[in-house]
């Protein structure tokens, strides 16, 4: 026996096609979740659970950044510590070899050439990078904090050195040293960028919480250390230090091994270099420490990063196996919709669903 239009009647029939396209809607959101993952694709679709999306989402977006920060600093902060460790180990050797020229004339043409080579080689590593950022050039990043490196023993700054070195036995070794702490110091003949001189800014890491920690020092300055012995054997910076001590033995002769401030100038040299080398000590413990906050700040914000994720997907990723079984469901509705349909009439679906 089958069932006759006339019998529902039209109103009967609009409510079928009515809830066949109810149906239909129900399908493809449901296929959309499927697809995307998430419940809506808009805050509207989320309920009453998009204010505490809208409230978590910022929250996520700033501990992920935070997290992002602390992992780049703590790369750059390892770099720098690995680049001055290699400087503080070049500026103790060449105290200890500065130690033997006392009274050992026949080493003072090989010290001088290997001091030369540390030079260019210090020079260098305070131009270290990671990716395209000069790790000493602070926030002036883009730009190497020594210019041309490789010719550091040929440039302005190693041929003051050079000449003042030079005027030993005619100034004695008090001159000659005031006269190359002179050049050396802030003020005198830089070997480092202009920039830098000018406008040097130690770059520093956003942490979250207006809490910002400065990263390397920079190539011209101390960060943490205090330099000893300023203004009669140190500079006030150990690179500028290590760099002026390099240049001093580079510069030494074998003649000048018999003058009378030889020896006193030599010794000099080594105050500069050990006061230098406790001063860089400093500055790498600081960047232990450092490190160790950048590591933890980078496991708690991923720890919270977690957690907001975890109920932001509360709210809005969708549960794809109940997905699954919703539109399984709604399509064998909709099918049983259009068989009914069928048998109550002869009339084109077109008439009734629309396109």
């Amino acid at each position: 026996m089958s069932i006759s239009l006339s019998a529902i009647g039209y109103g009967g029939l609009t409510q079928i096609v009515a809830d066949a396209n109810q149906t239909k809607q129900t399908i493809n959101q449901l296929t959309t979740e499927t697809a995307s993952g998430y419940v809506s694709n808009d805050y509207a679709g989320l309920g009453t659970g998009a204010a505490l999306v809208l409230d978590l989402g910022p929250q996520l977006s700033v501990s992920t950044q935070v997290q992002a920060n602390a992992t780049q600093a703590g790369t750059v902060a390892s770099v720098a510590q690995s680049a001055l460790g290699q400087i503080e180990s070049i500026a103790s050797n060449f105290a200890a070899q500065a130690q033997d020229l006392i009274g050992i004339n026949g080493t003072q043409g090989t010290v001088a050439s290997s001091a030369q080579a540390a030079l260019t080689q210090v020079a260098n590593l305070l131009d270290t990078q990671v990716g395209d950022v000069y790790v000493f050039a602070g926030q002036d990043s883009s730009d190497p904090p020594v210019p041309d490196p490789n010719n550091i023993t040929s440039s302005a700054f190693a041929t003051a050195i050079q000449t003042a070195i030079a005027g030993l036995s005619t100034n004695g070794a008090a001159a000659t040293t005031a006269a190359a702490l002179a050049i050396a110091s802030p003020g005198g003949t830089t070997p480092f960028s202009a920039t830098l001189e000018a406008n040097g800014a130690q770059s520093q890491v956003d942490l979250g919480n207006g809490t910002y920690v400065p990263l390397a020092p920079l190539a011209n300055a101390n960060s943490n250390a205090v330099s000893t012995g300023v203004g009669t054997t140190s500079t006030g910076s150990y690179t500028r230090d290590i760099l002026l001590g390099l240049a001093t033995l580079g510069s030494l002769t074998s003649a000048q091994a018999t003058d009378p401030g030889y020896v006193p100038l030599v010794q000099n040299t080594i105050a500069t270099l050990n006061g230098a080398v406790s001063a860089i000590n400093t500055d790498i413990g600081a960047l232990g420490d450092r490190q160790d906050q950048f590591t933890s700040t980078q496991t708690a914000e991923n720890d919270t990063a977690t957690a907001l994720k975890s109920q932001i997907s509360s709210v809005q990723d969708a549960d794809l196996t109940q997905v699954a079984t919703q539109l399984s469901d709604a399509q064998t509705q909709l099918q049983a919709s259009y068989q009914l349909i069928s048998n109550l009439t002869t009339l084109s679906l077109a008439k009734f669903l629309p396109a």
